[in-house]
């Protein structure tokens, strides 16, 4: 049982890590294309 719930709280971790980064590269993401496109269309 206690092996069972090490498991699911590590998969919630790694879950929570998951959100964290995109949080984080999603904004960079969309400014650079952002910057991109106004790049290519000046």
């Amino acid at each position: 049982m206690s092996g069972v719930d090490k498991t699911a709280k590590a998969r919630q971790a790694h879950l929570y890590d998951m959100i964290m980064i995109g949080v984080l590269v999603v904004p960079v993401l969309s400014f650079a294309v952002m910057s991109l496109i106004l790049v290519f269309k000046a």
